[in-house]
Order: structure tokens, then sequence, then C-alpha cells
């Protein structure tokens, strides 16, 4: 019989996060991982890995840095919504990451985005919570169970300083990107 990592700490989290915020929708999801990759993730389950937090940050007009005098008067500013351009991928993402040792998931959210984009943000509520259990494609029988949070989120000021080692960009977009990873393309479909 398989052997489940962190399922009770990720139940107990989970529980946390919905009895603290209303109407949250969770998606379960099942992941086969290449056997060669598996162990470095069960490590990882084992020493307490439980997932992360990504924000869809917010800002509004009266918010954004003052445009330089080169600009055309007419031009405006309404660029509202902070993504990132991972390394390695095509579409755009939420910044955020993975949780450190005592930190929640709000926490690791807020410090990420941060150390990402140079940007300070604070936690309104989450809009998905994505569940996932991750088995081995080889011989390996544990399943690794995290959490990842994503939450709206609203500007606290700090300009964009991308973290080079891990982003290809990131950017203020009055309207969210057309290539956009699911999280954000499920939290664009409301977005007003």
């Amino acid at each position: 019989m398989a052997r489940d990592v962190n399922r009770t700490e990720v139940d107990r989290r989970q529980d946390r996060l919905l009895s603290e915020y209303d109407d949250v929708p969770v998606r379960e999801e099942h992941e086969e991982v290449p056997a060669d990759v598996f162990p470095e993730l069960r490590d990882l389950a084992t020493e307490g890995y439980t997932g992360g937090g990504y924000v869809w940050v917010v800002r509004e007009p009266p918010e954004t840095a003052p445009l330089s005098e080169s600009l055309p008067a007419d031009i405006q500013e309404d660029r509202r919504v902070l993504m990132i351009l991972s390394r390695g991928s095509t579409r755009w993402g939420l910044p955020g990451g993975g949780r450190e040792c005592g930190e929640s998931y709000e926490e690791a959210a807020v410090r990420e985005v941060r150390e990402e984009t140079g940007i300070d943000c604070r936690i309104v509520d989450p809009f998905l919570i994505r569940r996932r259990v991750s088995v081995s494609k080889g011989d390996h029988d544990e399943r690794l169970h995290t959490l990842w949070v994503f939450f709206d989120g609203r500007y606290e000021g700090g300009h964009l300083a991308i973290q080079p080692g891990e982003l290809n960009g990131a950017a203020w977009f009055a309207q969210p990107p057309a290539r956009m990873h699911p999280e954000g393309e499920f939290r664009a479909a409301d977005w007003d």
C-alpha cells in the first residue's frame, strides 16, 4: 500500500484556509512525476515541504509611478495586474512561491512577491486552492501531498525589480495577457 507523505499536514492547512475564508474553490489534481525526479520531490516532502502561495496583485491607477516627461500627456496609465514570466516559460504567471519553515501560505506569497519582483503587497482572499497528489511513474510507492494557494492581493508599494535568476520578466497589465498559466486564466475569467 502506498504511503501518504504530508497528507495530515496538508489536510490541516487546507482546513484552516477553508474555515478562515469563505467560498474558496478547491481543485484536486493528480500528477505522475518522472521516476528520476521523484526521489528529490519525496525528500522535500519528507522534510515538510507542502506547496506555496501566489498572488494576483492589483494596483489602482492612482498608485502607479508618475510618467516621465518624455511621454505624451494623453497617455493613460491603467496597468493594474502584476504578472511574471518565469525562466523557460512562454506563459505569464502569478508571482509567488514555496513556503519556508514556519510560514503560512499568505506569508510565503507576500515574501515571494517581494523577492521576485520588488513589489510589496497584502493578501485579500484566496481565489483558488489546488491540492495536488504526486506519484512516481516508476516503482516508488509514496503519494506526495501539496497545496498551492492563489490569492487576490493589493499593491502596497515598490517598483518592479525582477529576481534575475528566476524570472525573464515582470510587468503590470491593463488587461490580463493572452498566454497565462491556468490559475491566471481562472482568475482573469471574472476579473473587472
